[in-house]
């Protein structure tokens, strides 16, 4: 089982599936003779994106028991609130085993880059968001102290 949590915010349903995503970092540099060199680099920061449904009745057979469930426009206004705030949120996603056993989790502080709202016919009064997020790196700043 999957459990998703954005902030304090559980989402009645595990996405399908997400992708995680390690852009890399490194830098192809032509010299002068012609030939190519690889400046290594540390992997960028970590891209995640998902699909999730947000179903509108309550006794949805897809939802799992014990989970809270809200009307879509709830997880809708949670999402613009997040996305005006410009603030980053803890991902968090439990899985475990049927029998309770947990099997290992993410916890990713992450920056809202984009979502998107479908809402179709076939889905009846369900709505249907996909979310782009991308991990967040405290800002360090350091100060020097000493003579120059």
């Amino acid at each position: 089982m999957y459990h998703y949590f954005i902030g304090d915010m559980e989402l009645p349903l595990a996405p399908e599936k997400y992708t995680l995503r390690l852009p890399p970092a490194n830098q192809t540099v032509r010299l002068a003779d012609g030939r190519e060199l690889n400046l290594l680099r540390p992997l960028g920061l970590r891209e995640i994106s998902f699909e999730l449904l947000l179903p509108y009745f309550e006794d949805s057979p897809l939802l799992r028991d014990g989970v809270a469930v809200h009307k879509p426009i709830y997880y809708l206004n949670r999402l613009a609130e997040w996305a005006e705030s410009g603030e980053p949120r803890r991902l968090i996603i439990y899985r475990s085993l049927p029998s309770g056993e947990e099997i290992f989790n993410t916890s990713l502080l992450v920056s809202l880059e984009e979502y998107q709202v479908l809402e179709a016919a076939d889905l009846g009064f369900d709505v249907r968001v996909s979310l782009r997020l991308k991990e967040y790196q405290e800002k360090i700043c350091q100060k020097y102290v000493g003579s120059l």
